[in-house]
């Protein structure tokens, strides 16, 4: 659990220390604030477990995404955005603190929302905005404390998750409708903020509706490769115990689920989308669409598959970006649509077409306004902290700089490094052949490491004496 004003306070300290090595400084708008009449409304919806190339706008040869399509067709959509974390509750707390997980505390479920901090949130309910959030998670529900910043929270979870029955989630058309019906009865004189999380296509890949619509397409039988069901959800090289269907061991078959499951939610986003069109409130309302992280499927060499959490490769941190801005305005299609983004850069950007100046606590760029030529160093943390994980399994922390990603195992702490321009599914690790450059972001993520905040360190008589060493250099051993 974040350990209260202690953490605050150690956060607080190395505010500065951490401002050069993010990269990502909070850059001043010059918006003097909304005109008269011409507040604008906020969706901001974070759809859990989705990848970005699985998605049509993307590329992705699957009809996964029709409304997520059109809306990028209306808007502006960013190729590569990441993600600070791989777990949903430290990616959440990113986006709406514009502040990474070493910085805002939550580096994994389980921690509470630092609802001292600014955020987008605060920043809204100051400048009159009624506030509403909608989970569909535990992880993002009311033990995570996001309702002490928002005035009105809904997390009515109604159905048990297929494998894990003690385990409640909301599938996208409860949600939605409970969004249609705050909406509705909105207070008439406030500009609002709503927030809705959707679970789906987490799994266990079960979407409501025609879960089976791509078993058997022209795509099916494309990968060709079995696993086991493992015991547990970290196994490496096993179906995770949760995610398990019918007793399948083909891989194809569960790629097939995970994308039905997002067609189920794109389907869901668009009856809210159609919502808004039709009493005219899309021509007053900014619409944000992004992923807390992705999701590994059956990537070779990845360790883990149908999971997410403690790895932090290209499947699980790259994520989607869509902005519709409101009255047919376009001011982020000036924005080059390859330059590299970060979810830390969200919530400015986010403030600053509503009107309003970012707190100078919000680390991430205002994307209007920020050079976004050459190189940034894009850090991306699997969760941590957790002492049997990281006994178990490890985790990964990765900085992506340009084409190249570096990845450091916790566990063992191996090297791992991947070109994008000849592998952009990081299946080559080159890192023994790179050595400078291994050298070079080894030390950006471990000095990143040693100025964050930390989690309280594992007991070292969890861990075994060959992987002591590795954890006690990255401080996570005493």
């Amino acid at each position: 659990m974040r350990g209260g004003s202690t953490r605050r306070t150690a956060i607080a300290a190395v505010a500065g220390a951490l401002a050069g090595a993010l990269v990502f400084a909070a850059l001043g708008s010059t918006a003097a604030g909304p005109e008269p009449g011409r507040r604008r409304n906020l969706l901001l919806v974070t759809v859990d477990t989705l990848r970005a190339d699985h998605l049509g706008f993307a590329g992705y040869a699957r009809d996964t995404s029709p409304n997520l399509d059109g809306l990028a067709r209306e808007g502006t959509w960013f190729a590569r955005c990441y993600s600070q974390s791989a777990t949903t509750g430290a990616s959440h707390a990113t986006i709406f603190t514009s502040l990474p997980p070493d910085r805002h505390g939550v580096v994994a479920n389980k921690q509470r929302f630092p609802a001292d901090v600014p955020s987008l949130m605060t920043e809204l309910r100051r400048h009159g905005y009624a506030t509403a959030g909608f989970a569909s998670s535990v992880v993002v529900g009311r033990k995570s404390g996001l309702q002490d910043v928002f005035e009105h929270f809904d997390d009515q979870l109604t159905v048990a998750e297929l494998n894990r029955q003690q385990r409640y989630e909301r599938p996208a058309g409860d949600t939605v409708a409970a969004v249609r019906a705050w909406i509705e009865q909105a207070p008439p004189d406030k500009p609002f903020f709503v927030w809705m999380h959707l679970i789906d296509p987490h799994g266990p890949y079960q979407a409501p509706v025609d879960p089976d619509r791509y078993v058997g397409d022209p795509l099916f039988g494309k990968i060709g490769r079995d696993y086991p069901i493992g015991k547990e959800d970290f196994v490496p090289g096993t179906i995770p115990s949760y995610q398990v269907l019918g007793g399948r061991t083909d891989a194809d078959y569960y790629v097939a689920r995970y994308d039905a499951e997002i067609r189920y939610a794109d389907a869901k986003l668009g009856e809210l989308l159609a919502f808004l069109r039709e009493r005219g409130r899309d021509r007053d309302t900014l619409v944000a669409v992004t992923a807390d992280h992705g999701e590994t499927l059956a990537e070779p060499g990845h360790r883990l598959v149908f999971s997410h959490g403690n790895v932090a490769y290209e499947e699980t941190v790259h994520v989607p970006l869509v902005v519709r801005e409101p009255g047919g305005d376009r001011r982020l299609a000036a924005v080059p649509r390859d330059a590299p983004v970060a979810l830390l850069d969200l919530a400015p950007t986010l403030l600053v077409l509503l009107g309003f100046e970012p707190p100078a606590s919000f680390e991430g760029r205002n994307l209007l306004q920020s050079q976004l030529a050459g190189d940034v160093a894009l850090f991306s943390f699997g969760a941590y902290g957790n002492a049997k994980l990281e006994k178990d399994l490890g985790t990964q922390f990765s900085v992506l700089i340009g084409p190249t990603r570096y990845v450091l195992n916790s566990k063992d702490g191996a090297d791992e490094l991947y070109d994008h321009r000849s592998d952009p599914t990081e299946a080559k690790n080159v890192a023994a052949g790179r050595r400078d450059d291994v050298s070079r972001m080894r030390a950006l993520v471990t000095d990143r490491l040693a100025r964050g905040a930390r989690p309280a360190p594992v007991p070292a008589e969890t861990v075994s004496p060959e992987h002591r060493e590795s954890l006690k250099a990255l401080g996570y051993v005493e």
